[in-house]
């Protein structure tokens, strides 16, 4: 039972960030839309190479949380290195709002979802982190 529990907030934990993630590349490849969500207004060469590492890191973040949602027990660690992943955009939000490339106005929504997200996987790894998958689940985790 404590297993089923641990997938469930798991597969849930995966499949927000896999949604997320996903929706996350259209600003990063699509630069009208970054300056709807994020105000900015300059869009150099720097800014489309910039973008264009981050827009392959997020695709390729986007694949690991699917590849994790398919055994989340197995593959619960996913989770923790996720939540690194999220305290790192955070901090580099909380630094573009200091130095002024970006309106605090702008990054509450996205700040909002990944303190949301930070949660979300902090619980479903904390759950998880004694539970070991069993033959019965692992038939399970991939359903």
């Amino acid at each position: 039972m404590e297993n089923r529990k641990a997938i469930l907030w798991l597969k849930c934990a995966f499949m927000v960030g896999v949604v997320t993630d996903a929706l996350a590349l259209i600003p990063m490849l699509c630069p009208p839309m970054a300056r709807f969500f994020w105000g900015f207004d300059s869009f150099t060469g720097i800014y489309y190479f910039a973008m264009g590492y981050g827009a392959t890191f997020m695709l390729a973040w986007t694949i690991l949380l699917y590849w994790a949602f398919r055994k989340p027990l197995e593959r619960r660690y996913v989770a923790l290195f996720t939540i690194i992943v999220l305290i790192g955009f955070m901090v580099t939000e909380a630094l573009s709002i200091r130095a002024g490339y970006m309106h605090a106005g702008k990054a509450a929504p996205s700040l909002i979802l990944q303190t949301a997200w930070l949660i979300l996987f902090g619980y479903a790894f904390f759950i998880s982190r004694h539970r070991r998958p069993s033959g019965r689940d692992r038939g399970r985790q991939g359903k």
